[in-house]
């Protein structure tokens, strides 16, 4: 019952924090962070009790049995590494939100969204699982439309648009295999034998739906432009885990079940990930709006995780899943900085800015901590994220990934470049007569949270890999 207390409960409390605002406004902050710690308790009580292989906590719940339409929940290494990032980002985006206008509706939102997010994590049925998928659109549509900035109405249903169109591409693939295979279990789909044209299919038309919510180049429009126009801390949820859903979703439902056909489509995935990669890369290196530079270079690293998820071996698909917590953690502070930054200096253009170590020293210093971990600073996530990487893609793809070091010294480029004119350097005179501030104690507690969490994770990596090692060994198997 664990794990669907887990994606109960934030539904259940959700409708409290809306109607009980009218009682307390402090009273939907301190649900959510109370459902927050909740999630990280029971996430801290699996990962205690895992076993160290395979799928463990199986709940199973018989709906429609006919139709195999069965809640069917269970997790493994990195389903419970994925649910330890939820669990950590729900509490440090409701400390983020401590001051949120209209509490009672962003809060409610969060808590509804973050049910199905567990349920994406820890569902071995496909059909369960698309619809957690779906779930997660709705609150994330809303809270960019209503808190986002003032074009939030066009980036919330271009986002909403993208990834429900895309949505409907990964339902025609689970329509199709269940037709052929008759069944919607994770163990039972498991290198099934399915006609190859069939399997290739399948395969193409879901992994559009997961490319969109990665998201891959060119499929990448919907979130510059969903990342600018959202709160900061809504931000953090859809680079830390909404394209989280897809790497996972590719993982799982696609290398998972379909090893062969992934072996073929593999140089597809090498080559949209170096695209991704580079392309993210030089828009970054050209912009100049904050949050859109950071926007492109979490497009950036999640085609490292699309690269080495490409190589299908132990290394890489190791090496992605590191990754996609490293890159959580990181690019996580960065949003939130650049957010507080346009909240401070009433500017997103890094053009306009200048000199702000010199007024907020300890916010600016934190920033700098982050984008040093965002470009692999050895002791932090980043290395340890883009170093393995490299190595499974060297590996599996030989001397042609030379190229992928330069993605590294791209990425150092753009933030280096963007901290030489925003942090550092003289004061602009067009900032000289705003009122600088550090943030509230209960704003840093967040960032600092992200900076603890990336450090250590950088610093003894097998805390990670220990964890998920063992089923991803297992899994690689099915490609030899």
């Amino acid at each position: 019952m664990v794990l669907l207390s887990m994606i109960l409960i934030p539904v259940i409390v959700a409708p409290f924090a809306w109607f009980l605002e009218r009682v307390n406004r402090d009273i939907p902050k301190y649900l959510s962070l109370a459902v927050g710690i909740f999630l990280s308790i029971c996430t801290a009580y699996l990962i205690a009790k895992y076993p160290g292989n395979g799928f463990a906590f199986k709940e199973f719940y018989t709906i429609y049995p006919p139709f195999d339409f069965n809640l069917h929940l269970a997790v493994d290494g990195i389903s419970l590494l994925l649910l330890g990032v939820t669990a950590f980002l729900a509490i440090t985006v409701t400390l983020s939100s401590w001051h949120v206008e209209r509490p009672g509706a962003y809060f409610f939102l969060i808590l509804v969204f973050l049910g199905p997010m567990v349920g994406v994590f820890s569902s071995l049925n496909l059909l369960w699982f698309f619809i957690f998928w779906e779930f997660t659109l709705v609150p994330m549509f809303f809270h960019i439309g209503i808190w986002g900035a003032e074009n939030r109405i066009y980036a919330a249903m271009k986002f909403f648009i993208y990834t429900h169109l895309a949505s409907i591409f990964l339902l025609l693939g689970i329509i199709v295999l269940y037709l052929n295979a008759h069944t919607f279990e994770f163990e039972k789909l498991v290198g099934i034998n399915l006609d190859p044209g069939i399997a290739k299919l399948i395969w193409i038309l879901m992994f559009i739906g997961f490319a969109v919510k990665m998201p891959v180049v060119p499929f990448h429009t919907w979130l510059p432009d969903a990342h600018v126009q959202a709160p900061s801390p809504i931000s953090v949820f859809l680079a830390g885990l909404l394209l989280k859903m897809g790497a996972y979703g590719l993982l799982r439902w696609e290398i998972f079940v379909f090893p062969q056909v992934s072996k073929f489509f593999a140089p597809l995935m090498a080559t949209l990930a170096v695209l991704t990669i580079f392309y993210a890369g030089f828009r970054a290196l050209a912009e100049d709006h904050i949050k859109r530079m950071v926007a492109y270079s979490s497009i950036n690293h999640m085609g490292f995780v699309l690269l080495a998820l490409a190589s299908l071996t132990a290394a890489g698909i190791s090496a992605a899943v590191y990754e996609m917590l490293g890159h959580a953690l990181v690019i996580s502070l960065l949003f939130m900085v650049a957010g507080y930054i346009h909240h401070k200096t009433h500017t997103w253009y890094i053009s306009e800015l200048g000199g702000l170590m010199k007024r907020i020293p300890l916010l600016m210093t934190m920033f700098v901590i982050g984008v040093l971990a965002a470009v692999g600073l050895p002791g932090t996530a980043g290395f340890v994220g883009e170093f393995t990487v490299m190595l499974a893609a060297f590996d599996y793809w030989g001397w042609i990934m030379i190229i992928v070091p330069f993605a590294s010294a791209l990425s150092a480029g753009f933030f280096m470049w963007m901290l030489q004119r925003a942090v550092f350097g003289p004061l602009k005179e067009s900032l000289k007569e705003l009122k600088l501030t550090e943030l509230p104690l209960i704003e840093n507690i967040p960032l600092a949270m992200y900076i603890v969490a990336f450090i250590f994770v950088g610093l003894i990596p097998s805390v990670v890999f220990n964890l998920y090692n063992p089923v991803v060994n297992t899994f690689a198997q099915l490609f030899k």
